[in-house]
């Protein structure tokens, strides 16, 4: 039976051979005149778009990542920290406080920062760069100047100790306040708008700065500010008592002595 298949193929070859039909290094020649690079490339042009193509999207993870490794993010457990951001400027973080902003070109591109919680900004004068804040839905811009931002239940709230703040929804600078020493506006959840009232009382940002002021306030009012800054509870005898003064200090055995020397009153710590 071999024999056979054998007498087969030679019968096959003698049939179809003809000179030069299956010549290797013809087909070579031809191979490579088929494929030969577009003149000007030492590739063919798949490859560089295929080149490009990766470059792309290397370059797109890249920055991706390095944006954010540019975010520095401070956060505070149970107590208050005050930190010094590279321009010089002062942030004091209450307790569940996040502070962040970029790491690089902080104070030379931006002065941007991100925040959640109670914040206490002492921000230095640059006219050039204004510092602007994002906390939730709300957006704050200063130049150079002390403030509270407070960012709790999805509403935001702002406090101004000196100078003038730009308080507005995210997206509409054009409709926001202008706010100046003294004065306090809240942005609800949701709103387009923060709306001017009444702070929590004279000195809302009195746990940050130490420095507590009063202009003819009612004693049970400044016991009543006192004791929520110090988580304790202050008390006095009854009375029309109203305190006007400055009192400076971390210690409130302290301002409670001078407190009492003052209006000749007995006041109780709990």
């Amino acid at each position: 039976m071999m024999k056979d298949i054998q007498e087969k193929e030679l019968s096959f070859v003698a049939r179809y051979f003809r000179a030069g039909l299956f010549n290797p290094t013809r087909a070579w020649r031809r191979f490579r005149a088929e494929n030969r690079p577009v003149p000007g490339y030492s590739r063919p042009v798949w490859a560089y778009a295929l080149a490009g193509v990766c470059a792309v999207v290397l370059a797109g993870l890249f920055l991706f990542r390095a944006d954010a490794r540019r975010w520095t993010t401070t956060a505070v457990a149970e107590t208050v920290q005050e930190i010094l951001l590279p321009d010089g400027s002062q942030a004091v973080l209450a307790p569940g406080a996040t502070v962040a902003f970029h790491r690089n070109g902080f104070g030379k591109r931006d002065r941007q920062v991100r925040m959640e919680g109670t914040v206490y900004f002492a921000v230095a004068r640059n006219e050039a760069l204004p510092f602007e804040i994002t906390a939730g839905d709300g957006f704050v811009r200063v130049l150079g100047t002390r403030f509270q931002v407070a960012r709790r239940d999805g509403a935001t709230s702002v406090d101004v100790v000196d100078g003038r703040v730009l308080f507005a929804a995210c997206g509409a600078e054009d409709r926001g306040l202008i706010l100046t020493r003294g004065m306090h506006a809240a942005l609800a959840a949701g709103a387009d708008r923060p709306v001017p009232g009444a702070a929590e009382g004279p000195n809302p940002a009195g746990w940050a700065t130490h420095l507590y002021q009063y202009d003819n306030i009612p004693l049970e009012d400044v016991l009543r500010e006192l004791g929520a800054q110090f988580g304790c509870t202050l008390s006095a005898p009854a009375g029309q008592r109203k305190l006007t003064g400055q009192f400076e200090g971390e210690d409130i055995t302290e301002i409670v002595f001078l407190i009492e020397e003052a209006l000749g009153t007995k006041i109780t710590i709990q």
